[in-house]
């Protein structure tokens, strides 16, 4: 992507879009446009934490390795950003950045550009507090569900949420267009593949929800239940 194009991507967030058209050039100047691969890595741990990253095209997920698999913390969709643990303070990397799309797109910037127009924008840092007690919280909800809920009810509330959030309604119905595989579902709600595709199919079946690789449609949100049998 052309770095002007990214610059305008850049004024249309609601992150940034309190920056002076002087703190947008200078991150201009200091940031870089990149594009990965599918599957390439942004960052790992052990890796000096010193950069963060806007998603200008793509998914990225952000994962820990336990126990020879993957947990999924979060994913970042176009237009969010990740890396901002370098800002409270943290020196090494302590999680890993996938991309999921075979076409990844992102502004790289230091921290220390981000930090010298925090330092100058009070809003701006404002903003990335909000983000980073955001990630915190989105963080300590997801704890909470694998310790008090069953896998089924992880699985469903996944999936209302992500018709919350990333749906487009036609009428009663929700489209979720969406890259993540089964084995990804897992990941983010500490089950199985098995159990996401069993959920799957069993919402099917009652006619609350169609699904593909790319596509899940859901019938009625509200309809989706609290818990399976």
């Amino acid at each position: 992507m052309d770095p002007n194009n990214a610059i305008k991507l850049l004024e249309t967030s609601p992150l940034f879009a309190v920056l002076t058209p002087e703190e947008l050039a200078m991150l201009n100047r200091d940031g870089t446009v990149q594009t990965y691969g599918k599957h390439a890595v942004l960052y790992r741990p052990g890796q000096t934490s010193d950069r963060l990253y806007f998603i200008l095209k793509g998914t990225v997920k952000v994962t820990v390795h336990a126990e020879r698999k993957d947990i999924i913390k979060y994913i970042v969709r176009p237009g969010g950003l990740l890396g901002e643990s370098c800002l409270a303070g943290e020196e090494t990397r302590r999680d890993f950045a996938y991309s999921m799309d075979d076409q990844l797109e992102f502004m790289e910037f230091p921290a220390t550009a981000v930090l010298s127009v925090m330092k100058s924008n009070f809003a701006f840092a404002q903003s990335l507090l909000h983000l980073i007690g955001e990630r915190l919280r989105y963080t300590e909800s997801q704890l909470e569900n694998v310790v008090l809920k069953d896998s089924k009810s992880r699985i469903v509330d996944f999936l209302r949420r992500m018709g919350l959030e990333q749906g487009s309604r036609v009428g009663y119905e929700t489209l979720v267009r969406h890259n993540m595989t089964h084995q990804d579902i897992a990941d983010m709600t500490g089950t199985s593949r098995q159990m996401v595709t069993a959920v799957l199919n069993q919402l099917k079946r009652s006619n609350l929800l169609h699904f593909n690789r790319k596509k899940i449609l859901f019938r009625d949100l509200n309809a989706l239940p609290v818990s399976l049998n």
